[in-house]
């Protein structure tokens, strides 16, 4: 590679790989905890309302 070449892989590198990192966080979806899942919920209603 020529020196502009290297030049111009080293902003591809320091923009996209930042870039795509921030996409990743933004776009991956968070992990439910255990007890908020809709079965989760749904139990502690039921034994709300058990007598």
């Amino acid at each position: 590679m020529t020196g502009g070449g290297w030049l111009t892989f080293g902003f591809v590198i320091a923009i996209g790989l930042p870039l795509t990192v921030l996409v990743a966080v933004i776009c991956w979806p968070e992990r439910t905890p255990e007890d908020r899942t809709v079965e989760a919920i749904r139990r502690r209603v039921e034994n709300e309302d058990a007598p």
